[in-house]
C-alpha cells in the first residue's frame, strides 16, 4: 500500500495516504520503524512468549496470560468485530511486518528471535497485554488479604478496608475550559496522562491523514505503539470543523475478581471476570469511529461503543460544544471491595454526556453527581440486560482528592482568559494539598526539621526540584511510611499471601506492606483507634532524617522500565539527565514509592493542550522523545522539555519545507518498489536528472557491461558474471540500511549510487559515526547527453549536482560521507570539486577485503548554507 511519510524536527511521523487502510498500513509500518522491540516484546507478551525476550521474568508473565486466555481473547474479539474494522486491522498488521521486515527489527535483542508475523488480530493483544493490569482487580485482592488479617474489635470491617484508600496515588489529569473563558473563543482540551514511565514511551505522537473524499480525516494525537488509531488524546480537523478530546482513567471497578465457591476459604481459588473477554469486544469500533469525528457529539457517539479500560472523557469542538462523560462497561456488581460470589448481573447504566458550560476537570477524584435513570440507548451491550444503578457514576471504592481540587482552584484564580500558553502553569504545579494534613501530626514539634516542614506548607508546599525542604518532607514521607509498615498494629499483614506462585512475581508487589502503607499514609496516622498514635509517629520518624540538606531533585531521578526488563538500566543510561519536580501528589506527577524509593516510576507519559480555535497553536510533549533506539536523534530530544512540565508545538503544515520534511527517499525501495523514480532534478538547458530504486533482474546486464571496462577497476566486480551481479544487488536490496539507485539524465542511465548507513557498515570502524551520516558509493557508468547541443562538455557539473541534492533530499541527512579508494585520484577529485573536505588516508576492512580510502565529507551547510 502507497502512503507519504513525512516527519518534524522532533522526529515526529506525519502519515498521509489516498485510503483508510493505507493509513493504517502507514502507521504500522512507521510505529515498527521507530519502535520495532517495543512493539515486538508487547506483541509477545500478549502470546505468551515474552520468556523468549525476558527469561524467568517473562516466563512468569506467560504463566499469567495464559491464565486469562489473553491470545485467544484477541483473536475472538477480532473475530467478532465488523468487517470494516477487521480489515482496518489487518491494514495495520500488513504495515508493521513490512516495517520490521524493514529494518525495524534490527535490534540485537531481537537477533535470535525468530520473525512471526503480525496477525490481523495481533494489535488487539497488544492492546489487552497492555491493560490487563490497568485496572483494580489486584487492589481487590489486598483488600481481601486485609480483611482475612487485619480484624479490630468493634471496628466495622469496611472502616479497616478504607484505612488503604489511595488518598495519594498516581493518575491522570485532564480538564476542559469553555470558550467562554478562552482569548480565542473556542474551547482549550488539555491534560496529561500518568503511567509507568517507559523507554521508549507508552504513547506516540503521530498524525494521521486520509486523503478519500468519501472518509477523509487529519487527526495529530497519541497512539498506543502496537495499535492502529488515536483513541485517547487527539485534535481532528476537516472542512467541516475541529474536536478533540481527552481521557482519564475512571477508577472503576470493571475487571471482578470472582471466587471460588468450593474454595472460598482459599486466597488463590479466584478467577478474574473481564468484559474484554466476556463481551467478545474491547472496543475497536470505537477506535477506528474516533478517527472520522467531527463534533463532539461524534466523540460522544464513538465512545459509546467503548468497553476497556472505563474512562471519564472529556471533548469539545469548534462551535463552541464541550462535553464529559463516562465511557466503558462496568459490572453492575453491588459490592466492588471484595471478591464476588458470582459475576454480576448486568451492567452499571451510565450517564449521558453533560455539556460543559464553563470548565471541567476529571483527575481521578470520587464524582459527586449521580446519573439519571433511563434508557442507556448504547449498541452492543452484550448478552447481560442493561438496569440502572443507584449511583451509576460512582463505580469504583478507591479515588484520588488532591489533583482534581488544585486544577479547579488554579482554573478558578485565572485572572485573564485561558491559551495554551496559560496552560503551562497548570501541567507544572508542583503543590501538594495533602501535606498540610500530615504535617499537622507533628503538632508543636519544635525541632529545627519540624519548623522547616510547617514553613514549606505554609509557603504552599510545592515540590520542586531545588528545594531541601520538598526533599526534607519527602524523605520524611518515606521514614513513616517504613516506620508504620513495621508498626505492631499492621504486623498481620505480613503474613503469607497465599497468592498462585505463577502470579507472585507480578502481583507480589501489591502485598508489599510499605507499598500499601505509603498510599493510605493519611488514614493510618488518624486511625488512632487501630492503636496508632500519629503525633508519636510522626516525630519519631522525622528525628530519624539526616540533616544532611539534599534538594529534592538530587534523590528523585527517573527511573524508567525498558520493553525487556534487562534494557532497563541501559536506556537509562542513555537520556540526558534532567531534574525532575513533582511528587504523586501534585498535578506535575512524577510518582514513586514512599517507602520504598525516591526515584521516578511513573508520570505524566505525554501533555497535551488542544486549541479548537487553530490546530497549529495546539501542543504536545512526551517524556524522552519519539525515537526508540538508544543513541538515536530522538530517543531523548524531548525530554529535557518534558522534565521542565513544557510541551511543543503541533506542526500540521504538510507543506511547510521548514518544518516538515518527507521521509527520505529510502522510504519506497523498502516497500519494494523496484525502478520507481524517487527523486526528479531540472537542469534547465541541461536536462532533468532522476533517480530510480535499482532493480536487480533488469539492471544486472547495464551494470555488468560498466563494471568489466578497464575503468571500473576500482570498483572491483570485474571478475563477476552477469549472475553474480544481479544476486550481488539483490542481496542489497535485502539490507534495510544500504540502497541501491540509477540516476538517469533525460532518461539515459549514467550513475549508480550505493547509499547506506554508515552505523551498519565496514566504514565505522574507520572514523566516528555521527547522528544524521549517511554513507554513499557511486560509479560513473555513462557520459549522458552531453554531445547534444547545449550540453555540458563535462557530465560530472550536472551529474555532481544531482547526485548531492538526491542525497540530501531527506533533511534527516546531516552530512555526506564517501570513501573512495585512495589510488582512484579522479573520484577524489570529483569529490572537490562537489565541495567535499577531503582527510588523509585510513584502512578498514570491506567487505571485499582490505581497503585503504580517502574519506571525505559534505555537510549540509556546507552545501547549501547556514540554516538549511
Amino acid at each position: 500500500m502507497d502512503f507519504d511519510l513525512f516527519r518534524d524536527e522532533l522526529g515526529i511521523p506525519h502519515v498521509r495516504a489516498a485510503s483508510e487502510a493505507a493509513v493504517a498500513y502507514g502507521q504500522g509500518w512507521v510505529t515498527a520503524q521507530d519502535r520495532g522491540l517495543q512493539v515486538e516484546a508487547d506483541r509477545m507478551r500478549s502470546e505468551e512468549r515474552f520468556a523468549e525476550l525476558a527469561g524467568e521474568t517473562g516466563a512468569a508473565w506467560d504463566r499469567f496470560a495464559a491464565r486469562e486466555r489473553l491470545a485467544a481473547t484477541a483473536r475472538a474479539i477480532h473475530d467478532a468485530a465488523g468487517p470494516a474494522e477487521r480489515a482496518w486491522l489487518a491494514a495495520y498488521a500488513d504495515g508493521v511486518n513490512a516495517g520490521l521486515l524493514a529494518g525495524g527489527r534490527d535490534v540485537p535483542e531481537l537477533a535470535d528471535v525468530p520473525h512471526r508475523p503480525w496477525e490481523p488480530w495481533t494489535p488487539v493483544g497488544v492492546f489487552l497485554a497492555v491493560h490487563v493490569l490497568f485496572n483494580g482487580f489486584p487492589q481487590v485482592l489486598w483488600r481481601a488479604h486485609v480483611a482475612r488479617h487485619l480484624r479490630v474489635p468493634g471496628v466495622p470491617p469496611e472502616r479497616v478496608l478504607h484505612l488503604f484508600d489511595a488518598e495519594a496515588g498516581s493518575g491522570s489529569n485532564a480538564w476542559a475550559v469553555h470558550g467562554d473563558r478562552t482569548v480565542s473563543g473556542s474551547p482549550l482540551v488539555a491534560g496529561d496522562p500518568h503511567r509507568t514511565l517507559e523507554l521508549p514511551g507508552p504513547y506516540q505522537q503521530v498524525r494521521l491523514v486520509c486523503t478519500d473524499p468519501a472518509g477523509s480525516f487529519d487527526v495529530a494525537g497519541l497512539a498506543f505503539p502496537g495499535v492502529p488509531g488515536v483513541p485517547h488524546f487527539a485534535h481532528a480537523v476537516s472542512p467541516a470543523g475541529s474536536v478533540a478530546w481527552g481521557i482519564t482513567n475512571a477508577a472503576a471497578h470493571h475487571v471482578e475478581v470472582v471466587a471460588d465457591g468450593a474454595d472460598a476459604a482459599d486466597p488463590g481459588a479466584w478467577r478474574l471476570s473481564w468484559p474484554a473477554r466476556e463481551l467478545s469486544d474491547v472496543g475497536v469500533a470505537a477506535w477506528r469511529t474516533l478517527l472520522h469525528a467531527r463534533t463532539a457529539r461524534d466523540v460522544a457517539d464513538a465512545f459509546a461503543g467503548w468497553v476497556d479500560p472505563v474512562n471519564r472523557v472529556l471533548t469539545a469542538d469548534d462551535t463552541g460544544e464541550v462535553l464529559s462523560l463516562t465511557a466503558g462497561r462496568v459490572p453492575a456488581a453491588a459490592d466492588r471491595a471484595l471478591p464476588a460470589a458470582r459475576p454480576a448481573d448486568g451492567w452499571v447504566r451510565l450517564p449521558d454526556p453533560v455539556r460543559v458550560t464553563q470548565a471541567a476537570v476529571d483527575a481521578n477524584e470520587r464524582p459527586t453527581t449521580q446519573a439519571p435513570a433511563g434508557q442507556d440507548g448504547r449498541p452492543g451491550a452484550g448478552p447481560r440486560d442493561l438496569r440502572p444503578d443507584r449511583e451509576a457514576h460512582d463505580l469504583g471504592w478507591s479515588y484520588v482528592p488532591h489533583r482534581a481540587e488544585r486544577i479547579r482552584q488554579l482554573l478558578a484564580a485565572a485572572t485573564a482568559p485561558e491559551s495554551p500558553a496559560t496552560q503551562a502553569r497548570i501541567h507544572g504545579d508542583t503543590r501538594d494539598l495533602g501535606a498540610a494534613g500530615l504535617v499537622a501530626h507533628l503538632g508543636g514539634d519544635p525541632s529545627a526539621a519540624a519548623v522547616r516542614l510547617r514553613a514549606w506548607v505554609a509557603a504552599g508546599a510545592h515540590v520542586d526540584a531545588a528545594s531541601a525542604d520538598a526533599a526534607l518532607y519527602m524523605r520524611w514521607r518515606h521514614a513513616l511510611t517504613q516506620r508504620l509498615a513495621a508498626h505492631p498494629a499492621l504486623a498481620p499483614l505480613h503474613a503469607p499471601h497465599g497468592l498462585d506462585p505463577a502470579l507472585e512475581p507480578l502481583l507480589g508487589s501489591v502485598f508489599d506492606v510499605p507499598t500499601a502503607v505509603g498510599a493510605g499514609l493519611a488514614g493510618l496516622l488518624a486511625a488512632d483507634w487501630l492503636g496508632i498514635d500519629g503525633a508519636t509517629e510522626a516525630a519519631g520518624a522525622l528525628a530519624g532524617v539526616p540533616d544532611d540538606r539534599p534538594v529534592w531533585g538530587d534523590l528523585h531521578v527517573v527511573a524508567p522500565t525498558a520493553p525487556v526488563p534487562a534494557l532497563a538500566a541501559p536506556y537509562a543510561a542513555a537520556v540526558r539527565p534532567a531534574p525532575v519536580s513533582g511528587n504523586n501528589e501534585s498535578v506535575r506527577c512524577t510518582g514513586g514509592s514512599p517507602g520504598l524509593a525516591t526515584t521516578v516510576y511513573r508520570g505524566s507519559v505525554a501533555r497535551y493542550v488542544w486549541d479548537l480555535s487553530d490546530r497549529s497553536r495546539s501542543r504536545w510533549g512526551v517524556p524522552f522523545g519519539s525515537g526508540g533506539r538508544p543513541g538515536g536523534p530522538h530517543f531523548d530530544d524531548q525530554h529535557a522539555t518534558w522534565a521542565a512540565a513544557g510541551t511543543v508545538p503541533v506542526v500540521t503544515d504538510l507543506d511547510d519545507p521548514a518544518r516538515l520534511y518527507p521521509q527520505d527517499t529510502t522510504r519506497r525501495l523498502l516497500n519494494g518498489i523496484r525502478g520507481a523514480q524517487v527523486w526528479r532534478g531540472d537542469f534547465g538547458a541541461h536536462g532533468a536528472v532522476t533517480a530510480h530504486v535499482l532493480d536487480p533482474d533488469a539492471d544486472a546486464g547495464l551494470l555488468h557491461g560498466w563494471f568489466t571496462q578497464p575503468r571500473a577497476a576500482f570498483w572491483g566486480m570485474g571478475e563477476h558474471t552477469r549472475d553474480e551481479v544481479r544476486d550481488t544487488y539483490a542481496y542489497v536490496e535485502s539490507l534495510p540500511t544500504h540502497h541501491a539507485y540509477l540516476l538517469r539524465w533525460d532518461d539515459e542511465p549514467v550513475l549508480l549510487v550505493q547509499a547506506y548507513h554508515p552505523e551498519h557498515d565496514p566504514v565505522a570502524a574507520a572514523y566516528d559515526v555521527a547522528p544524521g551520516d549517511l554513507g554513499m558509493h557511486l560509479f560513473l557508468g555513462g557520459r549522458g547527453p552531453t554531445a547534444r547541443h547545449g550540453a555540458p562538455r563535462d557530465a560530472w557539473t550536472v551529474l555532481g549536482p544531482a547526485l548531492r541534492d538526491f542525497l540530501f533530499a531527506g533533511p534527516g541527512t546531516r552530512r555526506l560521507v564517501a570513501e573512495p579508494d585512495a589510488r582512484n585520484e579522479r573520484a577524489v577529485r570529483r569529490m572537490a570539486a562537489l565541495g567535499f573536505t577531503v582527510g588523509g588516508e585510513v584502512s578498514f576492512e570491506s567487505a571485499q577485503g582490505p581497503k585503504v580510502a580517502r574519506l571525505a565529507y559534505l555537510t549540509r551547510e556546507e552545501a547549501y548554507g547556514a540554516g538549511v
